[in-house]
């Protein structure tokens, strides 16, 4: 669905609310503001991946159950990020049910093999940090920032926490001249009288 033509009411919904993450465990009635075919920014955390069970610990499983899950529920994957504790997503589905099960299929699969337990048998803890984190992005500028995002995250995974601070560093550098440029009044001295604004 194309955001532009959502009802303006509809529109700032999506807009302002997120859903998932730790700040809303005892809200899980509320319902996920979602849009079909729209891109989602996706987030699933865990304080117990850490050491041994770090999903970077398992980055090839968890490439191919990505893989293999999306494949299964149709949700394209545009990106992700493995940063040990928690992964972020950039996905686009058709179907929300789809959705919805290809999270709960891929958390539960996933939490499973790194723990090592089986079907059926409770961990006696919970693995996730709350429910999954989810936020439409319902603007080019929205997707551009969760690009340079994902961008500033893979660097400090493959070079380092300074590779991450330079890049936001150059980036910032080079949205300020953006701005600059957008905003500074345009040049008339060169235009007479005579030709007019409008020539």
């Amino acid at each position: 669905m194309q955001l532009h033509l959502m009802p303006k009411k509809e529109l700032k919904k999506i807009k302002t609310n997120t859903f998932g993450g730790v700040s809303l465990k005892k809200r899980r009635k509320v319902a996920r503001p979602l849009v079909e075919g729209a891109i989602t920014h996706l987030v699933l955390k865990s304080n117990k991946a850490i050491g041994r069970q770090s999903f970077y610990a398992h980055k090839k499983l968890v490439h191919q159950l990505l893989k293999e899950r999306a494949k299964k529920y149709l949700i394209e994957v545009m990106d992700y990020v493995n940063m040990g504790n928690h992964l972020h997503l950039k996905v686009r589905f058709k179907d929300r049910q789809r959705f919805a099960n290809f999270l709960k299929v891929f958390t539960g699969l996933l939490a499973r093999k790194i723990t090592g337990s089986h079907r059926g048998t409770k961990l006696g803890h919970r693995f996730w940090d709350g429910l999954a984190f989810t936020r439409v992005l319902a603007s080019r500028f929205e997707e551009l920032t969760l690009s340079f995002y994902f961008t500033a995250n893979h660097k400090e995974r493959e070079l380092g926490v300074s590779a991450r601070k330079d890049y936001w560093r150059n980036i910032n550098s080079f949205l300020y001249k953006l701005k600059s440029v957008r905003a500074a009044p345009p040049n008339l001295s060169s235009v007479t009288l005579n030709e007019g604004i409008s020539n």
